[in-house]
């Protein structure tokens, strides 16, 4: 087979530079109509692509919004916003406003609306936990690890109930209340109510 049959056989190379206007117009629509409303039809035409072009790199809607709502803060991004150099209330603090809180107005409308249908959608919610809520966890217990586990002083099954303690006020303030996130909440959760439980445990 000559060079160019294996050129043409291959196809064209894909457009990495795509994926992010891809996912940038998901979050927009989503934030603008919510999640139920949006289609991939509508996605590619505020990104101005073809569906065939989604579909070649996300297999479903929520395999997409699941990237979608990750690219907002990648893992790596959240790593390097919490400074190992400060105190263990200040890293939670960090990593809780890292992960779920945005200055962009449109990812906090985008993150309401797709926490607002998690109930009825389950395999969008294993999705999220499988990918970005177990990307918060793992940075959560790194951070404990110097603090905690060295002299047990608090139980395994313990801190897995406090883990969820920043995610799950989060989200009710976000779907239920519908009030803002912004930083003196996210404050008032690590103070009040996470690091009591790691340091009376």
């Amino acid at each position: 087979m000559s060079m160019d049959e294996q050129v043409v056989k291959k196809g064209r190379p894909r457009d990495e530079s795509r994926n992010q206007v891809i996912l940038d117009s998901t979050l927009e629509r989503i934030a603008e109509h919510g999640y139920e409303a949006v289609t991939m039809d509508h996605i590619a035409k505020a990104a101005g692509v073809g569906k065939a072009t989604i579909y070649r790199r996300w297999k479903s809607k929520q395999e997409l919004v699941v990237e979608a709502i990750s690219s907002i803060k990648s893992f790596e991004g959240i790593l390097e916003e919490v400074d190992e150099t400060n105190g263990l209330e200040q890293q939670i603090k960090q990593l809780l406003l890292s992960s779920f809180w945005s200055e962009d107005p449109i990812h906090q409308k985008a993150m309401a609306a797709i926490g607002a249908v998690l109930a009825n959608h389950k395999e969008l919610e294993y999705r999220l936990q499988q990918d970005y809520y177990r990307k918060y966890r793992l940075v959560f217990f790194a951070i404990l690890d110097p603090y905690v586990y060295p002299e047990r002083t608090v139980g395994l099954e313990t801190l897995d109930l406090i883990a969820d303690i920043g995610p799950s006020m989060v989200y009710y303030r976000a779907v239920v209340t519908k009030k803002p996130i912004d930083e003196p909440f996210i404050e008032q959760i690590v103070k009040k109510m996470i690091m009591p439980l790691l340091v009376n445990e």
